[in-house]
């Protein structure tokens, strides 16, 4: 574990307040790290920028997410500093392979998918996401808040027309059906001739009438009776995404499609509910609605674990140790 300050140039897109860059940039600074924050969309020449920083500054490591520079970029500062990648999904794109190669150490939050990448650079490692708090605190709930955010069940997140969201699509529409008051939050459904009965129909109606972050979401995952959620890829073991985590930390009585492993970071039945079938939802949502003390010590005991160890100052401590006992 590191115990010295260090210097760590972040590359990443910084222009939604969402963007995970911002949450590594607090766990860094937690542990007390000098950070440098660079996006190369906020300037013309990003990769010369990307040069003249590494050299400038002279970090003990860059530290970037996704493809913010070109990967022979990326190849190119490792002359200069070392390069880690942290890549946050469990969706493997076609663009991936050549940054996994141009990293020194590479992280990624599947833990199913680490041999795949190793095969690409044998430094590769996983690190499950995790939770930021000082981006959801909230100093209270008012009757606004109430009116606005409580739900019996709430799904925060994209119903858009990928084949994945469509699956989602099929999950919110059952929970409709099974006559519980839904409410989602998110990106407007795209306007097509092909969604206009989906937008029309129930689960149109049951829109939240818009995208929640920060405090939003804090007061959707603490006024909702359940937070419903649906990982990508859950037959890739261990791909939670930090909406878990995210939303388990806010206090969230959180119920989610069981991805394989995660009783090893959060034990269903205890901290959080999960599901293997649209059928086994239905039940878990009904049962639950009715047992609002155990939801509450469900909820309880997940957001207390959250916060005991799955935060990104945590987290920012585990990157660093492994980087440390490699390089």
């Amino acid at each position: 574990m590191s115990v010295r300050r260090l210097r760590v140039l972040l590359v990443t897109g910084l222009d939604k307040p969402w963007n995970n860059g911002w949450y590594y940039k607090a766990g860094l600074e937690k542990n007390g790290h000098e950070v440098l924050l660079f996006d190369p969309a906020s300037v013309t020449n990003p990769a010369e920028r990307a040069v003249e920083l590494t050299k400038g500054f002279k970090p003990d490591f860059l530290l970037h997410t996704k493809r913010e520079l070109p990967a022979e970029v990326f190849q190119e500062l490792r002359r200069l500093t070392v390069v880690v990648q942290w890549y946050p999904d469990s969706v493997v794109p076609d663009w991936l392979p050549p940054y996994v190669r141009a990293s020194d150490v590479f992280f990624t939050m599947s833990e199913g998918l680490v041999e795949e990448f190793k095969s690409q650079n044998p430094c590769t490692f996983w690190l499950t996401q995790a939770f930021e708090p000082s981006f959801f605190d909230i100093e209270g709930v008012t009757t606004e808040d109430i009116r606005v955010f409580s739900a019996d069940v709430a799904f925060v997140g994209n119903l858009g027309s990928k084949p994945d969201y469509i699956v989602r699509r099929r999950y919110i529409r059952r929970v409709i059906d099974e006559g519980f008051k839904l409410k989602w939050w998110g990106p407007r459904i795209p306007l097509k001739l092909s969604t206009l009965p989906l937008i029309t129909g129930k689960v149109g109606r049951a829109y939240g009438g818009r995208f929640v972050w920060g405090k939003e979401y804090a007061k959707v995952a603490r006024l909702s009776k359940v937070f419903l959620a649906f990982d990508v890829r859950p037959d890739i073991r261990k791909s939670m995404s930090a909406r878990m985590y995210t939303a388990v930390g806010c206090g969230a009585f959180y119920m989610c499609r069981h991805v394989d492993g995660i009783e090893e970071v959060l034990e269903p039945g205890k901290e959080i509910v999960t599901f293997r079938s649209e059928e086994e939802m239905t039940e878990l949502i009904r049962y639950y609605l009715g047992e609002e003390s155990i939801r509450r010590r469900i909820a309880a005991a997940g957001r207390e674990r959250v916060l005991r160890e799955h935060t990104y100052e945590i987290r920012m401590r585990q990157l660093i140790g492994m980087i440390e006992e490699l390089l």
